[in-house]
């Protein structure tokens, strides 16, 4: 999906024209997280709790930016978030866990962690995206 990410003179739209999947499975911060880029005019795919459901929802398409939290209930995020890559869709990471758990391949990618700063989220999620543009 091409857009502009100029930053747009009102800043609730920052985030206007992405599609963001969001995979997190604890319900306040998904519920959290997927408020604040709605609220900056993003198209939320999910919020999912799990790896199988994130597939199915980025099967048909190619989202913008993946945020993805790295522990879903004991099961890593990795080998969706290497499938994404390879689909071209730049990452964020959501998590309680320092960057230096990621897999060296990985911590290039930005992780934000929790609790997660509204402005932080959106700015790195504006930077991703960009990069795929």
């Amino acid at each position: 999906m091409t857009t502009s990410l100029a930053e747009p003179a009102d800043a609730s739209r920052a985030l206007a024209g992405l599609t963001l999947l969001v995979v997190e499975d604890d319900y306040l911060v998904a519920k959290e997280v997927t408020i604040v880029l709605q609220e900056h005019g993003a198209n939320v795919l999910g919020p999912v709790p799990d790896i199988t459901r994130a597939r199915a929802l980025v099967a048909p398409g190619v989202p913008d930016c993946a945020l993805l939290d790295i522990n879903l209930r004991g099961r890593m995020v990795f080998d969706l978030a290497d499938e994404l890559v390879e689909r071209g869709v730049p990452l964020v990471f959501t998590t309680g866990y320092d960057a230096s758990f990621l897999p060296v391949h990985l911590r290039v990618m930005p992780c934000l962690r929790k609790p997660i700063d509204p402005r932080e989220l959106i700015r790195r999620v504006r930077e991703q995206a960009a990069k795929a543009a």
